[in-house]
C-alpha cells in the first residue's frame, strides 16, 4: 500500500475501530477455516499480519499453546487498542507498524493475512514480511474476492460495500496472485459464486 494509502486507511479505521467487529461478524467461520489451514502446533510462533482489532489472536494462542509465540501488527492504533484488551489472546506481541517496515521479533513458522487484501497487493510489503519467515513457512491467506463476471450486480454490491475497508481494488477478482508468486505448493479454495477465498502456501 502506498503511504497515502496507509495514511487514508489509518484515518478511516480512527472511526470505524470501536464498530469493525460487529460489522464484520459474518465473516467468522471463514477466518476459522484460515486459521485451520495453517495447521499449528504447540510451541510454534505465528504472525497475524495486519491483525486489526484482533479477533483471529485468542484462536492463534489456543493452537499454539503457552509455549508457542503470537506476534500481531497493525497500522491503527485505534485497532490495536482494541485488540489489546482482547480476552484470550494470551501474551501476544502487539506491535503498531506497517508491513513494508514492522520488525518482527521472532522468526515466524506461520503467517496469517486475514482480510488484508491492501497488503497483499503490495510487493514491498510481502517482500519485507516473508524476507523475515523461514523458509517452508506456512502461509494462509483470506479475504474477499469478486464472483464470477456475469454476476456483476453482485460484483458491483461488493465494490460498493467493501470501500470501507479497501484502498486499492487492484486485481480484486484474483487478490492472491501476488501472494502466489513468493510460495510453493500454492493451492486457492473458492469458486465463482462465492466472494470468499482461502489461499495456503509455503515461504520459498
Amino acid at each position: 500500500m502506498g503511504s497515502a494509502d496507509l495514511r487514508s486507511a489509518v484515518a478511516h479505521y480512527r472511526t470505524l475501530a470501536p464498530r469493525y467487529d460487529y460489522f464484520t461478524r459474518r465473516i467468522n467461520r471463514i477466518r476459522e477455516r484460515a486459521i485451520d489451514a495453517l495447521a499449528l502446533k504447540a510451541g510454534e510462533t505465528v504472525l497475524d499480519a495486519g491483525c486489526g482489532t484482533g479477533w483471529c489472536l485468542p484462536k492463534l494462542a489456543d493452537r499454539v499453546g503457552p509455549s508457542g509465540r503470537v506476534t500481531g501488527f497493525d497500522p491503527s492504533p485505534d485497532m490495536l487498542a482494541i485488540a489489546r484488551t482482547r480476552p484470550g489472546a494470551g501474551n501476544a506481541v502487539l506491535l503498531e507498524a506497517a508491513a513494508e517496515t514492522v520488525h518482527l521479533p521472532a522468526t515466524p513458522d506461520a503467517i496469517l493475512f486475514s482480510y488484508t487484501h491492501d497488503l497483499i497487493r503490495s510487493r514491498a510489503a510481502l517482500e519485507h514480511l516473508l524476507g523475515q519467515a523461514r523458509a517452508g513457512c506456512r502461509v494462509a491467506a483470506t479475504s474477499t474476492k469478486l464472483y464470477a463476471p456475469w454476476l456483476f450486480p453482485a460484483n458491483w454490491y461488493l465494490l460498493f460495500t467493501h470501500r470501507t475497508y479497501i484502498t486499492n481494488f487492484e486485481s480484486f477478482a484474483t487478490p492472491w496472485s501476488l501472494l502466489a508468486e513468493y510460495l510453493d505448493d500454492f493451492r486457492v479454495e473458492t469458486g465463482p459464486m462465492t466472494q470468499h477465498y482461502v489461499a495456503t502456501g509455503r515461504v520459498r
